[in-house]
Parts: structure tokens; C-alpha cells; sequence
């Protein structure tokens, strides 16, 4: 199959005009107001979120699931923005409004249930790895693991043939497809994804977590929360949990590990351990439905 080669100059211009480019979702632009405003209350960012029947219904789901470990259910919206605070509820609102932000492309070749279950996935060991280093990133971590290969909807949504043609190249080659979409399209899903979070004005944090998952040693200014998201790309890939087009397992990044201060014996065990708190978290993917 014949493709022209983008650049991501040329690859920016195209989805600059392009008229149905996903927007974030109106609930978390509104939320996000709030919580940059110091004098918000938590009933005002409340009213926001119960407006929205379905994203309610989906924060209320992730809030009493086994990654937030409540002893006791919470039952309403006030209840969870009081025990997880503004931020937190913020982040949670992008993490599960994102599912309805895209819609299955008939000519793509991502199957999007099991994309969201990578990306879920990915967000949930995300923020497991931050439990255990304690790097003050809860906030982010569960989002950032969402959000991380947002650039490849894009690719499959607006660029079909070339993204088909990537995705064939990285199994023929058995390369990666990042570098099997440099060699045959000319821009990479983490490129595409970086700019779509700066459209949207996404924090700082979470731009350069889906710009720079696969190469952390290239961090701006977040090293921790992009070598976090990196080894739990790689973990949820070897876990088997979903799939996201990618058909080799990259090596972990020596940068990750010096960064994050563990060995490769320590990041063994806790693969381990983070594979049988994943059966201990199926409610979590519930949240796609």
C-alpha cells in the first residue's frame, strides 16, 4: 500500500482542519475552571459533574473501585471530591470522559474496547508503581496512563491507510510501531498524541507524559510521572491487557530505573506483585462500559 509521508508540521496542518477533531468534553472544561479558581466550593464543582448523567455514573463506578480501597461506598459526588480533593476529581473526570471522546473508525484497525482496556490498564499500574515510590503523583499517574497513547486514535481515526500500513510494517519487521510509523507514515502516535493534549490545553504534566512515554530519558520537566507511565506501557504489553496495535514488548529504558531510584530485581518483584493486584482490580475496567 502506497502512503505519502507526513511530517508533523504537515500531520498539525491537516488536523488543524479538520471540523470533528474530539474536543474535551464540556464537563471537564467547566471542572477544570472551577478547580483553578480558589474560591470554588465543592457543591459548584459537584452541580458541574451531576449535570452529566453518564459521567457521574462512571466517576461514582472508578471512585468505589478497588484502586481507591474505600472501606465504605460512596454514594454521591460531593462525597467523592471531599475525600479525594479537587484535583484528584479533576483528573478523574478527563480519565472517564475520554471514552466517549472517540468513536470506532469502520476503515481503522484499532478494536477500541481493547484499546481502552490497554490504556485502562496502563493508568491502573500506573498509579500502582506511584503508590509504592511515593512520588506525590497520584493525582496524575491514573490519568497520564489513560491518556498516554491518544496520539494512535487519532492516527487510526484521520490517517487510516497510513496508520494500516504502520501497523503491517511493525509485524513484518517485528519492530516497534512507533518506528515502524516514523519509517512509514513519517510522525510517530506520541507525537500526534502530544499535540492533540496541547489543543485541548491539558496540564503540562500530562503533555509531556503521552509525548515522551517511550523515551523518558528526553524528559522537559516531569521525569518521574513519564518514567512511570513508560514502565507501566511496557508491564500492561507484557501483562496481555488489551491491546493498542503494539506487537513487541520495548526493553525498559535504563533512564526509568535510575530516575524512579530501583533495580531491575526490585522492578521484577513489583511485576509480580502488581500482576495479582490487577485480578484484584477487574472493577476498574468496568468503567468502559
Amino acid at each position: 500500500m502506497e502512503v505519502a509521508m507526513l511530517t508533523i508540521q504537515r500531520t498539525m496542518k491537516i488536523l488543524d482542519n479538520v471540523s470533528d477533531l474530539p474536543t474535551l468534553p464540556t464537563v471537564y472544561t467547566k471542572v477544570s475552571k472551577l478547580v483553578e479558581n480558589p474560591n470554588s466550593t465543592v457543591a459548584q464543582v459537584a452541580k458541574v459533574i451531576e449535570a452529566d448523567q453518564a459521567i457521574t455514573a462512571k466517576v461514582l463506578r472508578l471512585v468505589n473501585s478497588s484502586f481507591f480501597g474505600f472501606s465504605r461506598k460512596i454514594s454521591t459526588v460531593n462525597q467523592a471530591i471531599i475525600l479525594l480533593g479537587f484535583n484528584t476529581i479533576r483528573n478523574t473526570v478527563l480519565s472517564v470522559s475520554m471514552f466517549n471522546s472517540f468513536r470506532l473508525n469502520k476503515n481503522g484497525m484499532l478494536n477500541l474496547s481493547e484499546f481502552w482496556r490497554h490504556s485502562i490498564g496502563c493508568g491502573l499500574i500506573s498509579g500502582l508503581l506511584e503508590v509504592r515510590l511515593n512520588a506525590d503523583l497520584r493525582e496524575e499517574a491514573f490519568a497520564a496512563g489513560i491518556l498516554h497513547d491518544i496520539g494512535k486514535l487519532v492516527l487510526d481515526r484521520y490517517f487510516p491507510n497510513e496508520f494500516i500500513a504502520a501497523l503491517k510494517h511493525a509485524q513484518t519487521e517485528q519492530c516497534q510501531l512507533r518506528e515502524a510509523e516514523k519509517v512509514v507514515i513519517g510522525v510517530s502516535h506520541d507525537e500526534v498524541g502530544e499535540y492533540l493534549a496541547e489543543r485541548w490545553r491539558l496540564p503540562h504534566k500530562l503533555v509531556e507524559a503521552i509525548a515522551l512515554h517511550h523515551l523518558p530519558s528526553n524528559f522537559r520537566s516531569s521525569p518521574k510521572l513519564v518514567s512511570i507511565v513508560h514502565i507501566a506501557n511496557i508491564f500492561v504489553q507484557e501483562m496481555q491487557i488489551g491491546q493498542s496495535g503494539d506487537c513487541k514488548v520495548p526493553e525498559i529504558d535504563p533512564f526509568a530505573l535510575e530516575e524512579l531510584g530501583v533495580d531491575e530485581d526490585t522492578i521484577n518483584g513489583w511485576y509480580v506483585q502488581i500482576q495479582e493486584e490487577i485480578k484484584e482490580n477487574q472493577d476498574l475496567f468496568e468503567i468502559i462500559s
